[in-house]
């Protein structure tokens, strides 16, 4: 099993979580704890890293959502670096891929650029 780790850069007015190894119900507790640590900032814009990661399960995708509707469920939030897999996921449960979802870009400098 890969160790979850999880990091935050401030690149005004981005604030980005870069998630790395496995997000599973073990390591949700202190993902949910920094991204409320992010949130207590009030972030202009949240992207989402999540190039290094290897494994998401529902638990880690919660915490994704309810910052994504926290924020307003526009633009604020984006999600950068997706696997296929990763991809496909957001996309079957209607986060990516449709009017009003969420924005993801291949890369970081594409989200920063971009979003």
């Amino acid at each position: 099993m890969e160790v979850f780790e999880a990091s935050t850069e401030h690149r005004p007015p981005f604030t980005i979580i870069r998630a790395c190894g496995e997000l599973d119900i073990a390591a949700e507790p202190a993902f949910q704890k920094q991204v409320e640590a992010v949130l207590e900032q009030a972030p202009q814009r949240l992207v989402f890293d999540l190039s290094e990661l290897r494994f998401l399960d529902s638990a880690g995708i919660r915490v994704i959502l309810d910052v994504y509707r926290r924020l307003g469920m526009g633009e604020r939030v984006v999600l950068c670096g997706l696997s296929p897999r990763l991809q496909r996921i957001f996309s079957v449960i209607g986060v990516t891929g449709r009017v009003g979802g969420m924005t993801t870009y291949a890369s970081l400098e594409d989200a920063l650029k971009y979003g």
